[in-house]
């Protein structure tokens, strides 16, 4: 077989198997600690600006433009060298909305950083900075539920990358009509080097969701204990210093142990696949997904077999398949950083076409003073 058609049939078979999780790192969150700074005050403010428009007219998720900005800003110490204190308010303003803001939540968070690990109470470093997978993580999560409070434990090293987290997302008082909720999580990654230029990635991602409590009045909404969990593998080659290509596939599932009837089967898979090309800070995505009664609480909705469109519309089978255009770039060689986003998806089982297109500015200014 000439080269012309070894290449081919390589894509050709990548692209039937391949996903990886999107360069989601402008949309994340990082509480710096750095032992210069041991015993100074410090004010850090975040801002993020957001247009994404969902072009969508399928039965599983409707069509929604989310117009607005965030603000977060800190004010913070640090005691020693391995300990920050950090607190703060963040604002949501879509525009448009009756109230000066959609959302202003209060942040408190406490970090530990060892040799290799870290500790945060609190606020967490939550969202998107998890890198789960979007059927289990919804995108828009950067968005409307990027604060998450609870506890987080990671580790790092050369070759191993762990997340461990709860989010407590509803806190309920003795004899309250609601029912408690929270999340927890783990991502973890190991790296297996073949050469200076290819290495190999295997990861586990676990995340479950939590419905019920003891001391609620709550007899409308069940009891609810659902599990979602991957396992992929992650092939990268370095074209050059700043491009790569990668290939990455990933088995994922659903359980419900609480059998609230609530969809039709208490469990599910999905299988993911990708092939992308990286350059410089343009990423090039053929992704593919095949869904079979897959739920997943926190993940993005166009994954699902349940839909927000109609409750009572249910796909059992889902076929997926998106072309992603990504670009990441400074804007006018200032602080500001911008990622331009064109994603057309077919509904392989409906052939339907739709598509999505998101503009994020993004500025991050972080200051130290005092002694």
């Amino acid at each position: 077989m000439n080269r012309c058609a070894s290449l081919f049939t390589a894509f050709c078979l990548c692209t039937v198997v391949a996903f990886a999780q999107l360069p989601n790192q402008l949309l994340s969150d990082k509480i710096s600690l750095s032992e210069l700074d041991s015993a100074r005050f410090g004010f850090s403010i975040s801002n993020t600006n957001y247009m994404r428009n969902t072009e969508y007219f399928n039965p599983i998720e409707e069509g929604r433009t989310l117009f607005g900005y965030q603000l977060h800003p800190k004010l913070s110490y640090q005691p020693t060298k391995n300990i920050k204190l950090e607190t703060g308010i963040w604002l949501r303003h879509d525009f448009g909305g009756a109230n000066g803001f959609t959302e202003a939540i209060p942040t408190f968070s406490l970090k530990a950083k060892g040799k290799n690990t870290e500790l945060i109470f609190g606020t967490l470093e939550g969202a998107l900075s998890h890198g789960i997978l979007e059927p289990m993580m919804d995108i828009n999560s950067a968005i409307y539920k990027r604060i998450e409070n609870g506890f987080q434990y990671k580790f790092h090293s050369k070759i191993s990358w762990l997340d461990t987290w709860i989010n407590w997302e509803k806190f309920i008082e003795p004899k309250e009509f609601a029912k408690e909720k929270f999340t927890a999580g783990i991502h973890y990654r190991g790296r297996i080097n073949l050469s200076e230029s290819t290495k190999i990635t295997s990861y586990f991602q676990f995340m479950a969701s939590h419905q019920g409590g003891q001391i609620d009045t709550d007899t409308i909404n069940p009891f609810l204990m659902q599990f979602n969990a991957a396992l992929g593998l992650k092939f990268q080659h370095n074209l050059s210093e700043k491009n790569s290509i990668y290939l990455d596939m990933a088995y994922l599932g659903y359980n419900e142990t609480s059998d609230s009837k609530i969809y039709p089967k208490n469990a599910g898979n999905g299988v993911m696949g990708n092939l992308g090309l990286k350059l410089d800070q343009t990423d090039l995505m053929i992704s593919y997904w095949q869904g079979s009664n897959f739920i997943a609480p926190r993940g993005t909705s166009i994954y699902q077999s349940s839909s927000t469109v109609d409750p009572k519309n249910y796909e059992e089978n889902r076929q997926l398949v998106f072309v992603r255009f990504i670009q990441n770039k400074t804007l006018f060689h200032s602080p500001v950083m911008a990622s331009i986003r064109f994603e057309p998806v077919i509904d392989l089982k409906n052939g339907i076409f739709d598509f999505s297109y998101s503009l994020y500015l993004v500025y991050k200014g972080d200051w130290k003073f005092g002694k």
